[in-house]
């Protein structure tokens, strides 16, 4: 067997390892995954305080300018 061959089949050898670690690191993935249902909830909770944020932002600029 040549140099070549032998690294050759060292390369497949980490090619095909890493890919085990690619295949394990989506399966982790997919377990903590968070669906939208899931999601929604705290999406409103978080679009509701930044409406709040910016309308007193902007109630707070308006008194400046009218006063």
């Amino acid at each position: 067997m040549s140099s070549t061959e032998n690294n050759g089949r060292v390369k497949l050898a980490v090619i095909a390892r890493d890919i085990d670690y690619i295949k394990k690191a989506i399966d982790d993935i997919r377990k903590n995954y968070v669906t939208q249902q899931e999601f929604k909830p705290v999406r409103l909770i978080v679009y509701g305080f930044a409406a709040i944020v910016l309308t007193a932002v902007v109630g707070a600029v308006i008194a400046l300018v009218l006063k």
